[in-house]
């Protein structure tokens, strides 16, 4: 009997240590799903309505929205887009991809932020006058524009002239009214302007009243593989300072 008992007790000691042993390590949940909550939490809760395609030129700024900023994108067609479709958006961007008539003035009067990338737009929206814009291409294609503005944040801490492409390529400008905001220009042609942006409450060249923040910027479709890491940490000061509330 003493040699069964203590037989027993052998037993129950090993699996005693046996599950101890399987205790001490947690299981990994590094591939299990993440829920809904942690997913927003780790897009910071913003999201971004990108007017455009998904693929080429495109699918590189989508790229940047998510990896770079952390932000949920929701592509929409130029065809398909409303204005209805943007409410709940922290950001709408305009692709230059999209047929500009498509588009015309339908974020003007809401409170979402916009960066437009479309220069025909901007006599639509009030940013300028009407055919108050064009690009730079063929014999005239640049990659340098001039800050104007090294003070604001859309300058992101940048100066004098900036290559934002490595090689020359398609730029778009515009004429703004005179409350806008100019951050840069093409190179000594201070009336060219390559980014520039109406805080809200400011006025537009139409004499309405700014909805929400807008920001033009130059950069054309093709060219996105084209820009320089100063280029980029233009348009990462674009997407922050749109999004920001005073």
């Amino acid at each position: 009997m003493k040699m069964v008992h203590a037989a027993i007790m052998a037993c129950m000691v090993v699996t005693l240590s046996a599950c101890s042993s399987a205790t001490s390590h947690p299981v990994s949940v590094s591939n299990q799903p993440v829920s809904s909550a942690a997913a927003k939490t780790q897009n910071n809760g913003k999201s971004v309505l990108f007017v455009g395609q998904e693929g080429g030129g495109d699918g590189i700024v989508i790229k940047r929205f998510k990896e770079k900023h952390g932000i949920n994108v929701t592509v929409v067609s130029d065809k398909e887009v409303t204005t209805e479709k943007a409410n709940g958006f922290s950001l709408i961007f305009v692709s230059e991809s999209v047929n500009s008539g498509k588009i015309k003035n339908k974020f003007v009067t809401i409170p979402v932020p916009v960066i437009y990338d479309e220069p025909q737009i901007s006599g639509d929206t009030g940013m300028t006058d009407v055919d108050m814009n064009g690009q730079l291409e063929g014999n005239n294609a640049v990659k340098t524009i001039q800050i104007r503005n090294n003070q604001h944040a859309l300058a992101a801490g940048l100066q004098n002239n900036v290559d934002v492409y490595r090689d020359n390529g398609k730029m778009s400008w515009a004429t703004p009214g005179k409350d806008a905001i100019v951050i840069a220009t093409v190179p000594n042609d201070e009336m060219k302007a390559t980014i520039f942006a109406y805080d809200k409450g400011m006025t537009n060249v139409k004499g309405q009243t700014v909805a929400a923040r807008e920001v033009f910027f130059y950069m054309m479709t093709g060219e996105e593989i084209n820009q320089t890491e100063d280029g980029w940490k233009l348009f990462d000061a674009a997407v922050r300072w749109a999004q920001e509330t005073k």
